[in-house]
C-alpha cells in the first residue's frame, strides 16, 4: 500500500503531511494461520490519515475474525464524531470493542476471540496521535536513534517496569504471551492515547509482536535505514523476523513524513549497510 511522500497542495495554508506509507504482514514459520491484519484509511475532508495493526487472540478462527473486525471497524468510524481527535480514537476503539463482544455472543466458535490493536491518525497543521491497547507498538525512528513511543500492555512488560525481570529476560519468559488489555474481551476496555509531535523525516513504524518479539530495536532501526525505500524496507523486516525463527504471525507498517530522513554527516548510523544489518541479526542473545 505505498503511496508517494507530499504535502498537500490543495491546502498549502494548512501544511498537511501526506506521508509515504508501506505495509505488509506474513503468517511466520510455525503458525498456520495469520491472526493478524492492518489497514490505511484516510479522511479527506478532516485531511487525516489512519494506520491500525491488530493482533488476533483466541484461536485460529476467532483471532483472525477479531482483528480483521477490529481494523475494518476502526477505519470506519475513526472519522464520525464531532470530538478532537484522541475523544474520536478513544471512542472508535471503545465502539469496535463493543462488536467484537457483539459478534462472539452470536457466534459460539467465535467465543473468547481478542484482539490488541495500535493506531496512528496524522492529522493537519502537524498534528499526530497515538491509540493502543494490547502489546502491538508504535515505534519512532529520528536523528538516527529509534524509540518505542508505546509501552505494552502485557505481564512481562508490567515485571519489567517495576524492576522485576530485565529486557533481556523478558525475550524468553514464558510468561510473555499474557495480554493484560484486549478487544473483546470485557464490556469496558482501557485505552492509552496521546498526543505526537512528528518532525520533518521521522518514520514511524507500527507492527505485531510478531516483530519486535524476535527482532531486537538496534536491528529494526537499522533495516528500516538501510532498505532503498519502504516497501523494500517492509519485506526487509518481515523476512528477518521469519530467520529469528517466525514463530508468530508478523505484521509492520511504516510511515515516512517528508524531508531529511537520514543522519547527521559522521554519525554511526550514516554508513550501515547490510553488513551492519547482518551483524545485528546474528549476534548472541546476550549481548
Amino acid at each position: 500500500m505505498p503511496t508517494e511522500p507530499t504535502l498537500d497542495a490543495d491546502s498549502p495554508a494548512t501544511g498537511r503531511i501526506a506521508p509515504a506509507i508501506a505495509g505488509g504482514t506474513h503468517v511466520g514459520v510455525v503458525r498456520r494461520v495469520n491472526q493478524d491484519a492492518f489497514g490505511l484509511f484516510e479522511d479527506a475532508k478532516r485531511e487525516e490519515t489512519l494506520l491500525v495493526v491488530a493482533d488476533g487472540l483466541g484461536g485460529h478462527r476467532g483471532g483472525e475474525v477479531a482483528s480483521r473486525l477490529a481494523v475494518d471497524l476502526l477505519g470506519r468510524n475513526f472519522s464520525l464524531g464531532d470530538g478532537d481527535p484522541p475523544t474520536r480514537l478513544v471512542q472508535a476503539i471503545e465502539s469496535a470493542n463493543a462488536d467484537i463482544l457483539r459478534h462472539a455472543n452470536r457466534e459460539r466458535t467465535l467465543r473468547g476471540m481478542g484482539t490488541t490493536v495500535v493506531c496512528l491518525l496524522l492529522g493537519p497543521n502537524g498534528r499526530a496521535h497515538v491509540a493502543h491497547v494490547g502489546d502491538s507498538r508504535l515505534y519512532r525512528l529520528r536523528d538516527g536513534s529509534i524509540e518505542p513511543i508505546t509501552e505494552d500492555h502485557s505481564l512481562v512488560a508490567t515485571l519489567v517496569r517495576q524492576g522485576v525481570i530485565s529486557s533481556e529476560e523478558a525475550r524468553t519468559d514464558p510468561r510473555r504471551n499474557q495480554i493484560l488489555r484486549a478487544l473483546g474481551v470485557r464490556n469496558d476496555v482501557e485505552v492509552d492515547v496521546a498526543p505526537l509531535e512528528p518532525r520533518p523525516g521521522d518514520t514511524y513504524l507500527l507492527c505485531s509482536d510478531g516483530l519486535h518479539g524476535l527482532v531486537d530495536d538496534d536491528a529494526i532501526h537499522a533495516l528500516v535505514h538501510s532498505a532503498n525505500d519502504l516497501d523494500a524496507a517492509v519485506a526487509d523486516l518481515i523476512d528477518a523476523a521469519k530467520r529469528a525463527g517466525g514463530t508468530d504471525n508478523v505484521t509492520c507498517v511504516l510511515a515516512r513524513l517528508p524531508g531529511s530522513a537520514r543522519p547527521p554527516a559522521g554519525h554511526p548510523d550514516a554508513s550501515a549497510g547490510a553488513g551492519a544489518v547482518r551483524g545485528l541479526l546474528d549476534r548472541p542473545e546476550s549481548e
